[in-house]
C-alpha cells in the first residue's frame, strides 16, 4: 500500500509573487520544499508576457530554461531572434542578454528554470 504521508520535503510547489515586468505581465517565484541544509541547485519562476508586450531584457549569471506553456512569440537571445510557441523550450547561457515579445492574442505563459554554473 502507499505511503500517504509524503515527506515535507517532495509534493506539489507553491509560488509567491516575486516582481512584476516593466510592461509583460507578473513574475512568480516557486518555493522549493528542499530545506536550506541540502537546497536545489536550481530555482523556478513561472511568468506571463500581455499581448504586444514583453518581459524585460534580462542577461545575469545564471543559466537559465524556458518552457512555453502557452502563447506565442518572438525571442531575442544575443543577436539571434526565433518563434516560440506553446512546448517550445529555450536555453540561454550565462551572460546571454534574452527577452521574448508576445506576438499573440493571449497572454503567453511561461516557467523559467535557472542555475549558477559550478564555477560561479
Amino acid at each position: 500500500m502507499p505511503n500517504t504521508n509524503s515527506p515535507s520535503t517532495s509534493g506539489p510547489v507553491a509560488f509567491a509573487h516575486w516582481y512584476d515586468f516593466a510592461e509583460g505581465g507578473p513574475v512568480h517565484r516557486g518555493l522549493l520544499p528542499f530545506p536550506a541544509s541540502a537546497p536545489a541547485p536550481f530555482e523556478v519562476a513561472r511568468w506571463s508576457v500581455a499581448p504586444n508586450t514583453s518581459n524585460d531584457l534580462d542577461v545575469h549569471r545564471s543559466r537559465e530554461v524556458w518552457i512555453i506553456v502557452s502563447g506565442i512569440g518572438t525571442l531575442t537571445f544575443g543577436d539571434q531572434t526565433s518563434v516560440l510557441r506553446a512546448g517550445d523550450v529555450a536555453a540561454f547561457d550565462s551572460r546571454v542578454p534574452h527577452q521574448i515579445r508576445n506576438d499573440g492574442p493571449d497572454p503567453l505563459l511561461a516557467v523559467s528554470v535557472y542555475w549558477l554554473q559550478g564555477s560561479d
